[in-house]
């Protein structure tokens, strides 16, 4: 800046630029670009709104200016985008005076107060990560309330879903979209990104249209449309059950019946092999939770309908076997409570319960989850022994070429989600979800995992004292150096030394998060950082961290997403690639 007259500043001497040779300006910590065309001259920012290219680098013709790397156009004067839906140019008032060049910044710059908006709404039709990206980034640098962007995300995501996806990949997308916003949680400002991003890179996707769906004619009630919707859920014939839920809801005063309702039907023994139903549900249950029935209600009743009524495909001999001995046992049910007091907690022994559900006998796996459940063991305290249970195998799993980690991911997740199901279903469902978790365990017989007792913690025989913060390094750089064999030897000394958890798991999740190694991952990261406080006064707990690290260095790839989200927060900073170029 070189002088001031009233709102404009002295930028350079009129001589300083040329037709076709235009040059760049510092202006209050932006850079400027001022061009000379056709005899008039013009003052643009100069990082190209698409991805922060300098604009000086581009090329000018008939007051079009186009940028050199992707090939976004501007009206030089105005600052619209010809190729991008709302990237316009932030443009600039000049005047030349005496022979020199003065700019208005102060009354110029962008020319969409809801660019940011109008960004997120473009990537979530498009699923392009980088538009995300620099969508939220914008969002988080402007200080936009985080409920507002992730409310366009949800109206979005409940449209897509709704036209366009089956049970599977619909309650997929509910999974990710609601782990990322809660691993968001777990980071301050800029950390955020990452998670965020990934939540509306699965809340994305076209929209379709469909007919609308009227509610039956009457005489109907809710106890005809309940008997229904178990009919139509034995049945398979989804569109049957969002039918009756649609007249449910025309009905009114019959809402908070329905998720209580989806997981019984859910946790039905047909469903045994389906062990996502109960998943999905629940966060299903969270999103309304959360936005209420205004906004996700058409999403309730259609993917609750989809996840009940889809296909299950004929069981083999070893599930109708299962099947049988569970329709044999259907009677404890009866007995159980649909509230139970804390207090009302006996004690069992874990290690025998955690030996009998890896021992690849069904039999011996559900006669273990009665023995406790019929002794008066809460179903929480069975939960915890479940995923301690999980994590300890993940900790310990052989690394060979098929060590069986998105089984053990899903293991987890079903055996930590049994709590979800006991808070939005009650007991008797929930203690049924105990032997969904039961055949899970079962179906990974496979793995080749020596069963060790969980009610010790693991210890080396010494235990070291460690400089807390080259430990950490340690391990992030043994994680971004594919060192699978000493990772979590490292990840256990660090824990047993007494060294921060906490620290530990911010940083190894963002180490994880940069790589972009999937939905299954950023899932895993938001169950073990709730089960680690969740299960605070469990001996085996630091096995959740050993086998999160374990997994995350084994299947490392490169895939390039901390790139895309540090450029979207210099973008939003105003310091992309024109830093590198002047």
């Amino acid at each position: 800046m070189l002088s001031e007259n009233g709102n404009f500043v002295k930028v350079a001497a009129r001589s300083d630029i040329a037709e076709g040779k235009p040059r760049a300006v510092r202006v209050e910590g932006h850079s400027i670009a001022l061009f000379e065309h056709e005899g008039s001259v013009y003052a643009t920012d100069n990082q190209c709104p698409h991805m922060g290219y300098p604009l000086i680098r581009g090329h000018v013709k008939r007051g079009v200016l186009s940028c050199d790397w992707h090939g976004w156009s501007y009206d030089m004067e105005g600052g619209g985008c010809f190729t991008g839906g709302c990237d316009d140019l932030a443009t600039f008032p000049v005047d030349v005076r005496n022979g020199d060049i003065y700019v208005d910044v102060g009354s110029g710059g962008k020319k969409r107060d809801d660019a940011h908006y109008l960004l997120l709404k473009e990537g979530l039709f498009s699923r392009d990560s980088w538009t995300l990206s620099k969508a939220i980034a914008i969002m988080l640098a402007k200080g936009v309330s985080e409920d507002e962007a992730l409310e366009i995300m949800v109206k979005h995501m409940v449209r897509h879903i709704t036209t366009g996806q089956n049970a599977r990949f619909g309650g997929g997308r509910i999974a990710t979209f609601m782990h990322g916003i809660k691993v968001a949680h777990m980071y301050e400002s800029d950390d955020r990104l990452i998670p965020l991003m990934m939540a509306a890179s699965h809340s994305a996707g076209g929209l379709d249209d469909r007919p609308d769906r009227q509610p039956l004619p009457p005489p109907v009630d809710w106890e005809k449309l309940e008997n229904w919707i178990r009919v139509f859920t034995a049945d398979k014939e989804w569109e049957g059950i969002e039918k009756c839920l649609i007249t449910a809801r025309e009905l009114g005063g019959h809402e908070d019946k329905f998720i209580p309702l989806f997981l019984n039907c859910a946790s039905q023994w047909f469903f045994i092999s389906h062990s996502r139903n109960l998943i999905d549900l629940c966060h299903l249950a969270e999103l309304l939770e959360k936005w209420g029935w205004e906004l996700t209600g058409e999403l309730v009743c259609n993917l609750g309908a989809k996840i009940l009524g889809q296909g299950r495909g004929r069981p083999g001999e070893r599930l109708r076997e299962a099947l049988q001995k569970l329709e044999e046992i259907e009677h404890i049910f009866d007995d159980l409570p649909q509230e139970k007091s804390p207090d009302a907690d006996v004690d069992f022994d874990e290690d025998e319960l955690s030996a009998d559900l890896v021992s690849g006998d069904v039999d011996t796996i559900f006669d273990a989850i009665t023995k406790v459940l019929t002794a008066g063991a809460s179903i929480d305290a069975i939960a915890t022994t479940m995923v301690m249970t999980s994590a300890d195998r993940m900790a310990r799993t052989p690394v060979n070429m098929s060590p069986g980690w998105w089984d053990l991911q899903e293991e987890m997740e079903l055996a930590a989600n049994i709590r979800k199901v006991l808070r939005f279903g009650g007991t008797k469902i929930a203690a049924k979800a105990l032997y969904h978790c039961g055949w899970r365990f079962y179906s990974n017989r496979w793995l080749n995992i020596r069963h060790q007792p969980i009610s010790e913690a693991r210890t080396s025989s010494t235990t070291k004292v460690l400089d807390e913060d080259m430990a950490l390094d340690a391990i992030i750089d043994g994680i971004e150096s594919v060192r699978i064999q000493e990772i979590g030897r490292r990840t256990r000394e660090y824990l047993n030394s007494g060294c921060s958890a906490e620290k530990l798991m911010a940083e190894m999740g963002q180490c994880i998060l940069k790589d972009d190694n999937g939905a299954d991952l950023l899932s895993t990261i938001h169950i073990v950082d709730r089960e680690w406080h969740y299960c605070e006064s469990h001996p085996a707990r630091n096995q959740l961290i050993v086998g999160l690290a374990r997994w995350a260095t084994d299947v490392r790839r490169n895939a390039g997403n901390d790139s895309a989200v540090q450029t979207a927060h210099r973008f939003a900073k105003g310091e992309t690639a024109t830093e590198l170029y002047e």
